[in-house]
């Protein structure tokens, strides 16, 4: 901030613009009001919490994720020197550091914020007409009146204007009628606010490599999932209530394949870098599927582990020797269904033995790599922000540990 202020002090504006309202964040905003700052925190989706509020535990301890972000999302509600902005993008950004006007505009929810209780009223007398929850990585339903999930930030519900009846055909209006506190406007339209502000901090996230993935990977395949979606499964609050089911028969599979990499370090095809994270996720998730289910065996293909971190690999090893997750070191080749069984036929590559087999599984997780969020070109340009190689936002101070001193 320090460099912000000498820019130039009579026009410097005390107040900092955070776009993104996951974990970093919040806890962005979080650490600049105790430093006395204004926080505007931006978030394009209807409620703060990002990722990690999709995520069911943490590694390497186990937490339970919502626990650890539940209080930090009700202490940014609550923060008088925060002011949240959800449901809201960045449409223009000018001026200079120190002084910056910031245009965002709000989308509109259908139901008035200051209003809402947060009941549910309107979403329990909703007609049946369901649509894929985005939340639930599309594995479970939601009505056209909805909260993203039970623990929300602000608490207040939404309606999807393309599914519901009053605002796609002029009918029903049920949600209107059965809502006691008056807070459901059909009127509502697009709003832009100016602000001033005189930094910006941009924490926007990732996404899941998925859809681009080579067929190869098996991912069409519907016993076929990558970790983000294998996360709301393990999830108590998940479309199967913590429940490891395949999504084909609904039934327990009795062995299941973590396959590292898929999509990683592959000049060919998907992206040449290591997400860092993927390791240690793959043995959380084996480890959680084990205390799930005594009679799921867990079986991980990897390259090689990449445990970066205090306690990290000693967490692998405890998956292993405590939890009896199996470790192959392999080069995949080939994953093909059997469209009797719905079961998956691994074809690979032993390193150790340089032998191909084959691998029956019950249940496929792929281990995909981490890829700029969406929409992260278009905020570049409006910020004038420059990306990596990668499509990543370009880290405008880098510092190498590797050439630091005591």
């Amino acid at each position: 901030m320090d460099e912000i202020i000498t820019k130039d002090k009579n026009v410097m504006e005390g107040s900092v613009l955070v776009i993104g309202g996951g974990i970093a964040g919040m806890q962005t905003s979080l650490d600049l009001t105790e430093l006395g700052f204004k926080v505007y925190l931006v978030e394009k989706s209807p409620s703060i919490g990002g990722r990690m509020a999709q995520l069911d535990k943490t590694f390497p301890t186990n937490d339970c994720s919502l626990c650890i972000l539940a209080p930090k999302m009700v202490e940014v509600y609550r923060n008088p020197n925060i002011d949240l902005l959800t449901y809201h993008e960045i449409k223009e950004v000018s001026g200079n550091p120190g002084n910056f006007q910031v245009t965002v505009i709000k989308k509109p929810r259908y139901v008035d914020e200051t209003k809402c209780k947060g009941c549910g009223d309107c979403s329990a007398k909703c007609p049946k007409i369901e649509t894929p929850n985005v939340f639930d990585m599309n594995l479970g339903k939601r009505k056209s009146v909805y909260i993203p999930f039970p623990q929300a930030v602000p608490p207040v519900y939404l309606i999807d204007p393309e599914l519901c009846l009053k605002l796609s055909k002029g009918v029903c209006g049920v949600c209107e009628k059965v809502c006691n506190v008056g807070a459901i406007n059909y009127e509502q339209k697009i709003q832009e606010t100016k602000l001033n502000v005189g930094a910006i901090v941009v924490a926007t996230g990732f996404n899941m490599y998925g859809g681009k993935l080579s067929n190869r990977w098996g991912y069409h395949y519907e016993n076929v999932v990558n970790a983000l979606e294998y996360e709301r499964i393990l999830s108590a609050s998940g479309p199967f209530d913590g429940h490891v089911l395949r999504l084909s028969d609904q039934k327990e599979p009795k062995n299941i394949a973590f396959i590292q990499c898929a999509g990683s370090r592959d000049l060919h095809e998907g992206v040449p870098y290591c997400s860092s994270v993927c390791c240690m996720y793959t043995a959380k998730e084996a480890i959680i599927t084990k205390e799930h289910s005594d009679n799921a065996q867990c079986f991980v293909f990897r390259h090689d582990i990449r445990a970066y971190g205090k306690n990290f690999y000693e967490y692998t090893q405890r998956a292993q020797e405590e939890y009896g997750v199996k470790y192959f070191q392999t080069k995949i080749s080939k994953i093909e269904e059997d469209s009797e069984t719905k079961d998956l036929i691994i074809h690979y590559e032993d390193l150790k033995t340089s032998e191909f087999k084959d691998f029956r599984a019950n249940f496929v997780v792929l281990a995909t790599p981490l890829v700029p969020s969406d929409g992260t070109k278009e905020l570049a340009k409006i910020l004038d922000i420059k990306l990596d190689p990668y499509d990543f936002f370009k880290e405008k101070y880098y510092f190498n540990k590797a050439l630091s001193s005591k």
